[in-house]
């Protein structure tokens, strides 16, 4: 029996792969905004716990070096911090851009599959068409030869 043969077989595959290197970079966005998020919690629960240390410091004698050294730190932190959450933001712009053409590569590749689908569709109806009429006309044959190879009694009718 004949085999469906989608003449844009190449056409597709290129749309999967395109689709597959969206998804790659979507990955690998998300994966940078992860660790910048680790890093911001990190960072956020070292001045936690630095500003506990400080409190429990301004018990009783207070030593104004730890002080200092807590306000340069302090500090520092929320430069980088700052920093930090600018990253993030222009990272949230790439990913959205990056989810985006995922999407558009999604809906190439879905195109493609469904004209597939289609004409795969059209092609097995062509292969049920051809086989009926084949069947028809064995069917046919078969009556012609019974006909032609029957006994014809005198009456005309066939024994």
């Amino acid at each position: 029996m004949a085999q469906f043969v989608f003449k844009l077989e190449p056409v597709l595959q290129q749309r999967r792969l395109a689709e597959d290197q969206c998804q790659r970079d979507l990955a690998k966005v998300t994966r940078e905004r992860m660790i910048l998020l680790d890093q911001l919690r990190l960072m956020q629960t070292t001045i936690t716990s630095s500003k506990r240390d400080l409190r429990d410091g301004l018990i009783g004698k207070v030593d104004m070096t730890r002080v200092g050294q807590f306000a340069r730190f302090s500090g520092q932190s929320t430069v980088r911090a700052q920093q930090l959450v600018q990253r993030l933001a222009a990272l949230e712009k790439r990913v959205q851009a990056a989810q985006q053409r995922l999407i558009e590569a999604a809906k190439a590749r879905n195109a493609i599959e469904r004209l597939r689908e289609l004409h795969q569709q059209r092609w097995q109806q062509e292969q049920d068409r051809r086989e009926a009429a084949m069947l028809d006309e064995m069917g046919v044959g078969a009556f012609a030869f019974r006909l032609m190879t029957e006994p014809v009694s005198p009456s005309g009718d066939a024994a």
